[in-house]
């Protein structure tokens, strides 16, 4: 019997987590200062309650509930409360080559909702893995338990790959849809602007919303929401406004009759356009002309 001949694949690894140096979850009181440091690995510092001030390199900001901060290698940074609030902080510290990391560095990022359960896996896998007394930030060496549950070290590292993989993931897609946001909001401005030169163009005429849409050939709720989402107002009621802002330029001109304004800016009947110019302007064509005569 013939032996069939596969090909074996190798996985390949996006982010590999070598070693893990330390884990912390730290209930700081208000007012709580560390003496600083610099060291040749990985941390990453998440406030899991309230807020806690950050020295990174010569940056100082504060780092808000629900946002973490990557300190790449040797870089200086140090951690203290505000002096008036108490705080949560997670600290992990880890070694890794990945050359995928380097998007991280040095980044202030507010974790999603669906990636906080993953935090919360690598605490408990960590507390089951090793020992954890009371928090020490002078604590310098993971002490393996001797009754830890089967895979727990293995899972605390598999749970950070997986957390920064899919943060890695969820960035990428962040950066995508404002990529796609950004170039749709230069096409909505690109057909607004081309339905305000119709409008514009068509300012003795008539044009509808079904015949733009034809010449530009987009559907009419695309080209009405883009008009209304760049000029704040409808496709109907910008070109009636700037037909009536015509109509008042030719009023004061004195050189048609109301009857004959409104047929050149071919609105339907001198009724109509009566009650649409008061709409607009708050007075009748009548008053508007007595309003701006010069005695």
């Amino acid at each position: 019997m013939q032996n069939t001949i596969y090909i074996k694949h190798e996985i390949a690894n996006v982010i590999n987590i070598a070693k893990i140096i330390t884990i912390h979850y730290f209930e700081y009181g208000k007012d709580y200062k560390f003496h600083g440091e610099s060291h040749d690995f990985w941390e990453i510092i998440y406030s899991d309650k309230g807020h806690v001030c950050i020295t990174s390199g010569e940056h100082e900001f504060m780092l808000e509930q629900g946002e973490l901060v990557f300190l790449r290698p040797n870089l200086y940074h140090n951690i203290c409360s505000d002096r008036k609030h108490a705080a949560n902080v997670f600290i992990i510290s880890f070694d890794t080559n990945s050359s995928a990391m380097r998007y991280f560095e040095d980044k202030v990022i507010k974790i999603p909702d669906g990636l906080k359960g993953l935090i919360s896996q690598i605490i408990a896998e960590g507390k089951s893995a090793f020992i954890l007394p009371m928090p020490d930030p002078k604590l310098r060496e993971l002490i393996p338990k001797e009754d830890s549950m089967i895979g727990a070290q293995q899972l605390v590292r598999l749970n950070l790959e997986q957390f920064l993989i899919l943060l890695l993931r969820h960035e990428q897609q962040t950066k995508i849809n404002n990529q796609l946001f950004t170039s749709k909001s230069k096409f909505d401005n690109h057909i607004a602007a081309q339905i305000k030169k119709l409008l514009e163009d068509h300012l003795f005429d008539k044009i509808t919303v079904s015949q733009i849409s034809e010449r530009l050939h987009y559907g009419k709720t695309h080209l009405s929401t883009a008009f209304k989402k760049v000029y704040n107002r409808s496709i109907i009621d910008y070109y009636t406004f700037i037909k009536i802002e015509e109509a008042k330029r030719l009023i004061r001109e004195e050189n048609y009759s109301i009857t004959e304004i409104s047929t050149i800016l071919k609105f339907d009947t001198p009724q109509y356009f009566s009650k649409r110019f008061k709409q607009y302007v708050s007075m009748s064509p009548k008053e508007y002309l007595f309003s701006v005569k010069i005695d």
